[in-house]
């Protein structure tokens, strides 16, 4: 059975047998209707016309009985309604007078005399005195009265008629109609089929098409020349097909391809990479994931315009596949190519699908990193960039995509933080160094909502006199189980998470506030702060500035505004916008760590600072080392010539303070002097003279 039910379910499925079954069956059911309808109205007229036949001849029995019932002739009675049901074929008759009684019968055997006497539709003719008929599936039953010549009531004839042969005859040809419908259907089907199949032949062809589209097969084209709307379809289908197809490859390139650079982007990535990790696995090889983040791609954006740094990024791209390529070319082996992705901004990625060891993708990612090295022709201008980059080992430290992308990216930033332009190593420490900066952003976010920050205050030292020229504003971290923390522990971890611009106001309204209040003790001694690049950059840093000094209401020159050599030099042309509307107000700049970047002497001539301050790493080392001194004189030498005033970091030694002040240094900040105070500290040294000592010495 099964396999006829199969065979019934695949021919079912057919078009051409579902539109040839319903065409039959529509025709075969409006065919039975039909002729239903018309034996119905044929059987009805004949009971009709026998009706009328049978009032006619009750009509004429009635004129025969009307002096026999007039007078209660019973014998007379009797002896004509017998011979008018054997004569007229009914099945009952009797005649009763006006007084409800039986004048005469005849009837089948058995029925009771009693149950015609009580027969409803006798008594409504006698009482209404008209003729009366019911006329029933299978019954004729006439009720008519009976008058005299003179138009008195005196009974009623009442006749029944069995209708029997009449059913029959129509049932029979019902049955006879319905052989010949059925014998009609058995022709038309086999011709209905092939009919319909023909013309349903295009729309086989459009079903056979849909479903090769639904496999993503889109380059066919459908044939149809059949002059209808059919081939107005077909035609439709291999336009729709066309855009499809071409809609299907863009598609897939937006999913798959970065538009800038038309390298993998970080999906097509993920899913080669799940593949190749997997194989791996399987046959018990390696590979590596290399992440790659530029270094100092922001100033060209910045300076040259996103624009410029698109192309910049195509650049970049092209130089990696090419490095990517000629190691697997070099290493000789039959074997998938490397893959290059772009992931976003300035983060690339690269798989290596197979290596002999740890070695050779240490290999691979000092080929990058001296690639990127290499300065970029843009515009006229030659761009110095430089790439971190984090390595993954697979199997080993991961064996799917979102680990082992996780992993080289902790590597990564770590390359990052030790300076950059390097490749590391993904080390399973990283993991806990990453946790344990997360629960340090956490709590530094719960830190600046719970006031939990304090500003201390380092004195800076006049070199001539040892008085108090002025402060500088350092942030400390009160934390609530670990003691106060410095700078050193949470700095990095507010600009990664984006506080430090949050922060960096804070402290800058806080030493305005700090700084008013030394004013009104009597003391003008003007306050530095320290200003992030986040903070720096952003659009309103001026009025930001101003406002803090507002709220004080501390006048601009008691504050002194620090930004790091890096800085200043990332882009000086906005350095100059952002500095110089609040130089005119009055607010000094200074320049921290100066002397540890490269900075252009020409750009240096047009920056609008006043203070340069030496970087303690040289000032610590120039008793020492003979290359630490002269660059310390060599700054020097040059804040004199431009006339700006010098601020030495870091005087530890009676020795290094003796000599900054032999070179011409202005101001020195140091251990020597005091360490970073709470500021109620910073007051009572400040009256104590006690940086005096020290310049006495």
């Amino acid at each position: 059975m099964a396999p006829i039910r199969k065979a019934i379910s695949r021919v079912m499925r057919s078009l051409v047998m579902k539109f040839t079954l319903l065409t039959g069956m529509l025709i075969f059911a409006t065919t039975l209707m039909l002729m239903t309808l018309e034996n119905i109205a044929a059987q009805r007229e004949t009971r009709n016309l026998l009706a009328e036949s049978s009032i006619a001849r009750l009509h004429a029995t009635t004129d025969r009985l009307s002096n026999a019932v007039a007078t209660n002739d019973v014998e007379f009675v009797q002896r004509y309604i017998t011979e008018m049901l054997a004569s007229l074929e009914l099945s009952e008759v009797y005649v009763i007078n006006n007084r409800r009684e039986v004048l005469g019968s005849a009837y089948p055997e058995g029925m009771a005399p009693e149950r015609l006497i009580q027969s409803d539709l006798a008594v409504m003719a006698l009482g209404a005195g008209d003729r009366r008929a019911d006329l029933s599936a299978t019954t004729l039953q006439v009720a008519v009265p009976v008058y005299t010549e003179s138009r008195r009531l005196v009974g009623v004839v009442f006749a029944s008629q069995e209708l029997t042969e009449l059913v029959r005859s129509r049932n029979a040809a019902f049955r006879r109609q319905t052989l010949i419908a059925l014998f009609a259907l058995g022709i038309f089907l086999p011709l209905a089929a092939l009919i319909v199949g023909r013309a349903l032949k295009p729309v086989q062809i459009l079903t056979d098409a849909a479903r090769l589209a639904s496999s993503k097969t889109l380059d066919m084209r459908i044939e149809v020349h059949t002059g209808d709307e059919l081939e107005v379809l077909a035609n439709a289908f291999n336009r729709m097909f066309a855009r499809l197809d071409g809609n299907l490859k863009r598609i897939h390139r937006l999913a798959y391809v970065d538009l800038v650079t038309e390298l993998p982007n970080r999906e097509r990535f993920r899913k080669e990479t799940e593949r190749v990790a997997r194989k791996a696995l399987e046959d018990g090889e390696s590979g590596a994931v290399l992440f790659l983040d530029l270094d100092r791609f922001k100033r060209v954006n910045d300076s040259l315009g996103i624009g410029e740094g698109d192309r910049m990024l195509e650049m970049v791209a092209r130089r990696l596949s090419e490095v990517a390529r000629g190691c697997d070319l070099a290493a000789g082996k039959d074997c998938e190519a490397s893959l290059v992705a772009r992931l976003g901004g300035d983060e690339f990625t690269v798989l290596l699908p197979h290596i002999d060891d740890a070695a050779e993708a240490a290999r691979t990612a000092n080929r990058l990193v001296d690639a990127i090295r290499l300065p970029f022709e843009i515009s006229g201008h030659q761009v110095f960039l430089g790439v971190s980059i984090g390595i993954a080992v697979f199997p080993q430290d991961g064996a799917d995509p979102e680990t082992l992308m996780r992993h080289a990216d902790l590597a990564m930033a770590h390359a990052k933080r030790d300076g950059g332009s390097a490749a590391r190593f993904f080390e399973p420490t990283m993991n806990q160094s990453a946790f344990e900066r997360l629960v340090l952003e956490n709590e530094l976010r719960d830190a600046v909502l719970q006031d939990q920050l304090v500003v201390f205050y380092q004195p800076k030292i006049n070199m001539s006199d040892g008085s108090v020229a002025g402060a500088e504003a350092l942030v400390r971290w009160q934390h609530p189980t670990a003691g106060l923390l410095s700078p050193g522990v949470f700095i990095e971890a507010a600009e990664e998470c984006g506080l430090i611009r949050e922060i960096g106001d804070w402290v800058l309204r806080a030493a305005c506030v700090e700084a008013a209040r030394w004013r009104s003790l009597g003391f003008e001694i003007p306050v530095a702060v320290n200003v992030s690049a986040m903070q720096f950059e952003r659009e309103g840093f001026s009025e930001s500035v101003l406002h803090a000094l507002e709220l004080a209401d501390l006048p601009p020159h008691l504050l002194e505004l620090e930004l790091t050599e890096s800085i200043a030099m990332e882009n000086p042309e906005r350095v100059i916008v952002q500095v110089q509307p609040l130089r005119e107000r009055g607010v000094n700049f200074a320049i921290d760590d100066f002397g540890t970047g490269h900075s252009s002497l020409s750009y240096l001539t047009r920056m609008p600072f006043d203070v340069f301050k030496i970087d303690q790493s040289f000032v610590r080392d120039m008793t020492t080392d003979p290359h630490a001194r002269i660059v310390v004189e060599t700054i020097l030498a040059m804040a004199k010539a431009l006339k700006l005033e010098t601020v030495a970091e870091g005087v530890e030694t009676q020795e290094q303070f003796e000599m900054l002040r032999a070179e011409g240094a202005t101001l020195a900040q140091g251990f020597l002097f005091a360490r970073p105070m709470p500021a109620s500290d910073f007051v009572e040294y400040t009256q104590s003279g006690s940086a005096k000592l020290a310049v006495a010495k």
